[in-house]
């Protein structure tokens, strides 16, 4: 446990406490601002993780020209 305080977290992440604290009340900040508090209370490796495509485990040429670089297409919905 880290038992930061806002003023510490803050302080150690770059980000101005106003931020912080709007943050915890209404939950919007910037996307820049995100990245910062989680490279200080960890989790920004898991992110960046899960936004790596998944890999084909390929065992052969012939699977990779088989599949022909092909994934299976889905149409996105309007709001």
């Amino acid at each position: 446990m880290m038992e930061l305080t806002q003023e510490g977290l803050a302080e150690q992440s770059g980000v101005a406490l106003a931020t912080l604290r709007k943050f915890e009340q209404k939950g919007h900040i910037s996307l820049e601002s995100f990245l910062k508090l989680l490279w200080i209370v960890g989790g920004l490796e898991e992110l960046l993780h899960s936004l790596n495509p998944p890999k084909p485990n390929f065992t052969s040429i012939d699977e990779v020209l088989k599949d022909g670089g092909r994934r299976e297409r889905k149409r996105g919905r309007k709001k």
